[in-house]
């Protein structure tokens, strides 16, 4: 559950990445990290800090709070003072394995259609 979490996030921290057109290599780079560790979080084998976070957030030009809103995070605060950040509101039935394997799907469709958009792109760029 915890680890599919981490890949939704990493798949979508991907999709930003390839947005604004840098490589894993140049995320790594920016954030002192190899590009095979950089890897890691976008494949979710790497557990992430909010000041990793926030590094990323830097990176990719935009607020950390941004950051959050654009990989479907809600943020909330727990009775006891907490901070609990999750994927989406939808996402609230985690402990099954359909609803992971939907968002999983999601996440792919949406990388799907932006690298569909991007190769349309670039097609009219070279006619």
């Amino acid at each position: 559950m915890e680890t599919d979490l981490k890949k939704i996030v990493g798949q979508r921290l991907q999709l930003l990445r390839m947005e604004k057109n840098l490589t894993q290599e140049q995320m790594g780079e920016q954030l002192n990290l190899s590009t095979s560790a950089y890897c890691k979080i976008e494949y979710g084998e790497t557990d992430l800090t909010l000041t990793r976070l926030n590094k990323i957030a830097n990176i990719l030009n935009m607020s950390a709070a941004e950051l959050f809103s654009k990989i479907d995070g809600n943020i909330y605060f727990t009775n006891s003072g907490s901070i609990n950040v999750g994927i989406s509101q939808d996402y609230s039935n985690i402990h099954t394995d359909s609803s992971d394997l939907r968002e999983l799907i999601k996440a792919n469709s949406k990388l799907i259609e932006m690298l569909e958009k991007r190769i349309e792109m670039l097609e009219k760029h070279l006619s």
